[in-house]
């Protein structure tokens, strides 16, 4: 017997399009993202320190935070898997850059403002002085976020902090938005550090979460 005989048509195309666009259907977008941040040393003293300045980092987790991520639909490759290991050599190798962290995750439905980030740290901790008391400052601290509305966007907000010829912990920015073109290499910068990402519609294999924190140079 035909279960959908007696089925009105207009209720039973109402019904396909609703599971259509119910949460985890087939509809859903998956993405790969490979991302590069590195130093910038050719034209670093272009840009004018701010004072000590420390990343917001609200709805951002670090890498090895599976749940949270997973939660948000993200799954963070081990470092094996890494896509741009070409691009990452080609930093290592050069006198004017220096690779500080690699990172490749699959992501499923990003939205369409920031939602959960990545937070990516690099170099040993300092102790650092605010209004607020003393606190833990990383020489280079941050995050990024994938975005899809209309267009796949990456949004970027990392603080590079060093101490001057007095000893005072001095901070520069790069806060950028960037409009991304899928399955070509991506570039964001500031005078001092920058970005390389690329994002590619991810295959359906399972991914296995990772057992450690990003690579370091």
């Amino acid at each position: 017997m035909n279960l959908f005989a007696f089925v009105p048509p207009g209720l039973l195309r109402a019904a396909v399009l609703l599971a259509a666009l119910a949460p985890g259907s087939a509809l859903a977008e998956r993405y790969r993202v490979d991302l590069i941040l590195f130093a910038d040393r050719a034209v670093a003293g272009t840009e004018a320190s701010q004072p000590l300045t420390l990343p917001e980092t609200t709805r951002s987790f670090e890498p090895w935070e599976v749940m949270p991520l997973r939660n948000a639909g993200i799954e963070v490759l081990e470092d094996e898997l890494f896509g741009l290991m070409n691009e990452w050599k080609r930093l290592d190798n050069s006198r004017n850059h220096e690779p500080l962290v690699r990172i490749a995750w699959i992501q499923k439905d990003p939205p369409g403002e920031r939602g959960v980030a990545l937070r990516l740290r690099n170099g040993k901790p300092m102790t650092g002085l605010t209004p607020e008391g003393s606190v833990e400052v990383y020489p280079v601290d941050g995050w990024v976020a994938l975005m899809a509305g209309r267009y796949l966007h990456l949004d970027a907000n990392f603080v590079q902090t060093q101490a001057d010829e007095n000893g005072e912990l001095r901070s520069y920015r790069l806060r950028e938005r960037r409009r991304l073109r899928r399955d070509e290499l991506n570039h964001l910068d500031s005078p001092r550090l920058g970005v390389l990402v690329k994002v590619q519609r991810a295959d359906p294999k399972p991914v296995v979460a990772p057992k450690t924190a990003p690579k370091k140079k």
